[in-house]
């Protein structure tokens, strides 16, 4: 699944791509290193510094300093930084059986992964509260971390409340952090949503500006959430703690070979504009640099004026910032509607969304009774032909009379999803009986 093409526009059309630079199919560097280190550093400095200008010199150093590598989509990326810090730690202090903390209710592909490793670790569980807007507190880490713990694992915004940490309640983030490098716990905080905070001028809340120090923590991030018809190229990055880079490229070399060099020329240019998009700079020549280290391909020498002649000629900086424009806004628009449906409704009581992304966490009335998830999605199923993911498949424990359910922005109309939305109260207002 993806964006709808009927609702927003692809973010570089392959014409465009291939107007741009012949490129040469084939392997790429094992973590993707060679290749996109400098936009990557690039790009993470720039956010840093937006957020937190009076750090110049600390950013400087974070930066220099931070390892990187990219991989096969987020998921890809996670699963080799999981598996690097595992190796890590065995090498540092040898744990008979290590434990990673996951966060519940959360998108359960980190559960999968740790499940993938046949018992070389298991994840414990942190089961949020609704108070705190399904976001894990310093003191449910602190009392989660045992001595077998060797990671920590936070998505903000989260997927499916699509909540984060700002305001008075980024101090429960930093303290996070300050308790996993006290521990020697790696703090791994995925960040994939980070684009889609509106209105834009909130801003973002950077894991690397509540620390001076990289080490045992990690920020994952890729484009599939934020930018349009990118979710198929599957390529994330990692910056932070540089003394699992070794061990990272080993593993994704060895797992996953290599991604390739059209994935990674999309990755590239959607990193640099956004880059641009941080700076308020123009495209410069001299930018051209970020572009010539195998990028297109091993025997593509890149002509940096030609490069950036071509760039201008295609006008693919103001094209993809009007294209992002429209994206926002369909996904900005969406979110107000289905806000003010749900905040006006009696058959939904309650729902997380601080105007975050493209999926909507809601809960069902308790007045009408379910004993479980599952029977509330047959319903839906059966009767008003709707699909929803029910609450429990992100780790919600299933109580009677506590339904909550996601729903996603991006693959249909907003006047259709309101509609099926106000087909959902009428089948519980005319078909079931309130307790």
């Amino acid at each position: 699944m993806n964006f709808n093409i009927n609702l927003f526009p692809e973010i570089f059309t392959r014409n465009e791509i291939a107007a741009l630079h012949p490129v040469e199919p084939g392997y790429t560097s094992p973590d993707g290193y060679t290749e996109m280190n400098k936009i990557i550093r690039a790009l993470e400095k720039a956010r840093l510094l937006q957020h937190a200008p009076h750090r110049k010199e600390i950013i400087h150093q974070l930066i220099e300093d931070g390892g990187t590598g990219c991989g096969n989509g987020c998921t890809n990326v996670m699963n080799g930084v999981i598996n690097a810090v595992l190796k890590f730690q065995q090498a540092e202090e040898a744990i008979e059986q290590p434990e990673v903390i996951l966060i519940l209710p959360n998108y359960t592909v980190y559960t999968a992964q740790l499940s993938n490793l046949n018992g070389k670790a298991i994840p414990k569980y942190v089961h949020t509260k609704r108070e705190n807007n399904f976001l894990p507190t310093s003191a449910e880490i602190q009392a989660a971390i045992t001595a077998s713990t060797v990671a920590v694992v936070i998505t903000y915004p989260n997927n499916p409340a699509q909540s984060t940490y700002e305001g008075e309640n980024v101090k429960e983030l930093q303290k996070i952090v300050q308790i996993c490098q006290e521990n020697r716990v790696f703090l791994i905080v995925d960040n994939i949503y980070q684009d889609l905070i509106f209105p834009k001028s909130r801003g973002f809340t950077e894991i690397f500006n509540l620390t001076d120090r990289l080490d045992y923590v990690i920020k994952v991030y890729g484009c599939s959430k934020d930018t349009p018809f990118y979710s198929g190229f599957r390529t994330g990055y990692w910056f932070g703690d540089p003394r699992i880079a070794e061990k990272y490229k080993y593993i994704i070399s060895s797992m996953e070979n290599s991604m390739n060099t059209h994935t990674l020329v999309y990755f590239a240019l959607n990193l640099y504009f956004k880059y641009k998009n941080i700076t308020g700079e123009p495209m410069v020549q001299e930018d051209m640099h970020f572009f010539n280290e195998g990028l297109f391909g091993w025997s593509q020498i890149v002509d940096e004026l030609q490069l950036f002649q071509k760039m201008n000629e295609l006008e693919l900086y103001d094209k993809y910032q009007a294209r992002i424009a429209i994206s926002d806004h369909v996904q900005e628009d969406a979110l107000r509607q289905v806000t003010k449906l749900v905040e006006e409704s009696e058959v939904f009581t309650d729902y997380t969304n601080q105007q975050i992304g493209n999926v909507f966490f809601i809960k069902l009335n308790p007045s009408y009774h379910f004993e479980n998830d599952d029977k509330f999605f047959r319903k839906l199923f059966d009767e008003v032909k709707c699909g929803v993911l029910p609450g429990n498949v992100f780790g919600i424990i299933q109580h009677p009379d506590e339904i909550w359910f996601r729903i996603t922005l991006i693959h249909d109309h907003v006047d259709n999803i309101i509609r099926y939305l106000k087909q959902i109260e009428e089948a519980f207002v005319y078909t079931t009986s309130p307790k």
